[in-house]
Parts: structure tokens; C-alpha cells; sequence
């Protein structure tokens, strides 16, 4: 399939389950998919529009538009995943990759480990637990892996380590 259509097929499976999610929604006091959209593709270090991220913590319905957004992409696309736990907390299956948190010792913080064979690695991994998000750019693959520091010093690499160990929490990789 090509890129091109590949991008049609997941942007009508988008549309169709946010359709289906809310289908009496009123767009016009909230940001439209076209921005959520936008938001949730941007390249990590790109500006962030602070009216649409206040839009999607303040307003339930947004964040469950966004959310719905994010989980069409994931059906429409297979690397591109909702996480569901898989047993243990510190391992989680999202799509074709596997989330493993190798705990720290001495020398070391806490290692995110993704794993998976995909055509093209995620670049982003966002986290959702309740109303806080955490989004984080993803380094190339080495040898087939993945490796984030979950440094305690980097307030965000923390706070998505603690955040992946609780079963709640909603894993996308973008």
C-alpha cells in the first residue's frame, strides 16, 4: 500500500470512530479534528499551540475527541497502537512493540526498553493518566531496539516512567 493511501485509509477510520464516539457533538466552541490532528502529528520540538493543549486538559469532550483521534490512528494503522497491559505492569504490548521498564541501579536510572519490528519506528510515545499528558521524542532504533533514559533529573522522562507502571494509564506511539 502506498504511503497515500495508507494516510486516506487512516484518516477515514479516524473520522469514522470520532463519528461514532460522539455523534451529536457540537465543534463549534472547541478546537476541530483538523487541529487536534495537527497536534498530535507534530515533529517533537515544534511549536505547541497552548489554546488547543488548555482545550484538551480543561474540556472532557475535547480530550475525548482527541483521544478518540488517537485511538482511529491506531486502528487504522497497526504500528501506531493503543497499549493494553499485558500481565505485568512493567511490560505493556503496543501494536507490533513491546514497552519493558528495566529497573535502576546503581550506575543507571530506569531503562524504557520498545521492541518491535515495524515498517517505520515511532518517533513519539505520549502518555495519558486522567487529565495529565506526557509526551516524549523517541530516539532512533539500535539493533532493533529502542532505549529511554527515565532519568529522575528530566522531570518528563520521570514522570512517564511513573506513569507507564500504572495500568490506567493510555499509551500511544506516534
Amino acid at each position: 500500500m502506498s504511503d497515500e493511501a495508507r494516510l486516506l485509509a487512516e484518516i477515514h477510520a479516524a473520522r469514522a470512530l470520532m463519528r461514532a464516539s460522539e455523534p451529536a457533538r457540537d465543534t463549534s466552541r472547541g478546537p476541530g479534528a483538523a487541529e487536534l490532528w495537527a497536534h498530535a502529528i507534530r515533529e517533537p520540538g515544534e511549536p505547541v499551540d497552548l489554546a488547543l493543549v488548555r482545550a484538551i486538559r480543561d474540556d472532557p469532550a475535547t480530550a475525548r475527541r482527541y483521544r478518540a483521534l488517537l485511538a482511529g490512528q491506531a486502528i487504522a494503522h497497526a504500528p501506531l497502537a493503543a497499549a493494553a497491559s499485558d500481565g505485568a505492569v512493567a511490560s505493556r504490548r503496543v501494536g507490533p512493540f513491546t514497552l519493558g521498564i528495566l529497573p535502576a541501579d546503581e550506575d543507571a536510572p530506569p531503562l524504557l526498553v520498545l521492541r518491535g519490528s515495524a515498517a517505520r519506528p515511532p518517533r513519539v510515545i505520549e502518555a495519558m493518566l486522567g487529565d495529565e499528558t506526557v509526551r516524549l521524542a523517541l530516539p532512533p532504533p539500535t539493533d532493533g531496539a529502542i532505549l529511554v533514559a527515565l532519568d529522575p533529573d528530566v522531570p518528563e522522562a520521570a514522570r512517564l516512567g511513573e506513569m507507564l507502571r500504572d495500568r490506567s494509564c493510555a499509551v500511544f506511539l506516534l
